[in-house]
């Protein structure tokens, strides 16, 4: 029987049935998968109960790779030269405070990072950030990652020992005291037969607890926009105090010879007895000196040169960002927010590793908290909420490495002048070897910067 409305049509109606049925049987587009890369452990095991409820609530895929920081900053710096993106680039990448600094070398508009601070602040978010813990991932004014942490500094030591040599230690509110005062305990046990026990790990070959003292009287080697801040006279005051700490005849300070077995050794026999400590520290610590420890230890602010210096640092860290050439920013935000501002986000991060995050409102919880039972009872969480709401700006760099070797050099001569000759003229030969390498400095970030 003829087809009433022609061949035409009739051939018509076939093809739109069997599209139609190609279609009604292709699979359904899978949603966006997001790429993100991180370099810890430790944060693996805290991101899979976060990511899974995110992957759950949005119908997103999240795809988390660990890789090493390293082979991290290689792959990253690759991909950024070739300015694409495909399914072996990340979306979101986490990086350490000690190589971003290379990432901020481009002119800003060639960095890799997608500026961060118009998400923060549609989300309300920027204004509930500590502000001085924005800096390291600031350069030239412009923000580029999100803090994941804010990482106070303060000392923990050995209150037993301290005690028992008839020494109040956190009564030493200033550097010059707390020197004297661990003269004064290390005399007492050299007296009862304990000739090798110092009172502080201090390092004369690293640079990072006199980074924390500059830090915390507000100088950072080199600023976000390059200056050179090493010929400031503070810096040479500061070297000058710290390697009489570390050298001469009269040290108050000595290193652990390294790994776990020997630190934890060093601290529970007492042969160190205070300790530059970040929040993160404090479980190594507690790890380190297992039940030996439980009860010896407390935590005091850093004493202060001037009474306008911060009684704390920051030490570490790590930004989380979105890459400029992701084709899922938006989704990439929504991730942020859950992994480093939800709830369950921000409190196990501060369950787990007394780690605070960088939201302040968050801390307010600390002092309904009971005292730490390692700690005899100290609130520890309630002091390091005090100390992260001081903590001074720290600025990170392309040149920031290099400032840091500058550093660890003067200071080399500073203890090798100190046992040589001691104390006398030590601030004025520092500041001689400052003058020279601020210099030097400042011609190196001029050779470095893009023009």
């Amino acid at each position: 029987m003829p087809f009433p409305l022609g061949r035409p049509i009739l051939l018509m109606l076939v093809i739109a049935a069997a599209t139609g049925t190609v279609i009604a049987l292709r699979p359904t587009p899978p949603a966006a998968k997001l790429q993100l890369w991180i370099f810890s452990p430790e944060h693996e095991a805290l991101y899979q109960p976060l990511i899974a409820e995110f992957q759950k609530r949005t119908g997103l895929s999240v795809d988390m790779q660990l890789v090493g920081s390293g082979a991290l900053d290689r792959r990253l710096q690759s991909d950024f030269m070739e300015g694409v993106h495909d399914s072996q680039t990340p979306d979101v990448v986490e990086i350490e405070i000690g190589s971003v600094g290379t990432f901020f070398r481009p002119p800003l508009t060639d960095i890799g990072f997608e500026p961060i601070e118009p998400y923060l602040r549609r989300s309300g978010l920027y204004d509930q950030i500590l502000p001085a813990r924005l800096a390291p991932w600031t350069s030239r004014d412009v923000l580029f990652g999100v803090p994941h942490d804010v990482h106070p500094v303060a000392l923990v030591y050995r209150h037993d020992l301290f005690q028992q040599a008839g020494i109040d230690l956190p009564a030493a509110t200033t550097w010059p005291q707390f020197r004297e005062d661990c003269l004064r305990f290390q005399d007492y046990w050299r007296a009862h037969g304990f000739p090798t026990r110092h009172a502080v790990e201090m390092h004369r070959s690293k640079s990072d607890e006199l980074l924390m003292l500059l830090m915390q009287r507000g100088i950072n080697p080199i600023d976000d926009f390059n200056r050179v801040h090493l010929a400031d006279p503070h810096v040479a005051e500061t070297i000058a105090f710290y390697a009489r700490c570390v050298a001469g005849s009269r040290p108050i300070a000595s290193e652990s010879a390294g790994g776990e077995g020997p630190f934890a050794q060093d601290l529970q026999a007492g042969d160190l007895c205070v300790f530059f400590s970040a929040d993160w520290r404090l479980r190594d610590l507690k790890k380190y000196g297992g039940d030996e420890m439980r009860g010896k230890l407390r935590l005091m602010p850093l004493p202060r040169f001037d009474p306008t210096d911060a009684p704390t640092a920051t030490w570490g860290g790590t930004m989380i960002a979105i890459l400029k050439t992701s084709p899922h920013k938006q989704q990439a935000w929504e991730l942020i927010q859950q992994l480093y501002f939800s709830p369950q986000a921000m409190q196990n991060s501060m369950a787990t590793s007394y780690i605070l995050p960088p939201l302040p409102a968050a801390w307010n919880t600390a002092k309904d908290q009971p005292g730490d039972r390692y700690f005899a009872g100290q609130h520890v969480e309630q002091l390091l909420a005090d100390l992260a709401r001081q903590i001074p700006r720290r600025y990170v760099t392309p040149a920031s490495a290099v400032a840091g070797v500058y550093l660890v050099q003067v200071l080399w001569r500073a203890t090798d002048y100190v046992d040589a000759h001691g104390g006398d003229g030590l601030e004025a030969a520092c500041q001689g070897w400052l003058n020279e390498a601020a210099a030097d400095l400042q011609r190196r970030v001029a050779f470095m910067s893009f023009h």
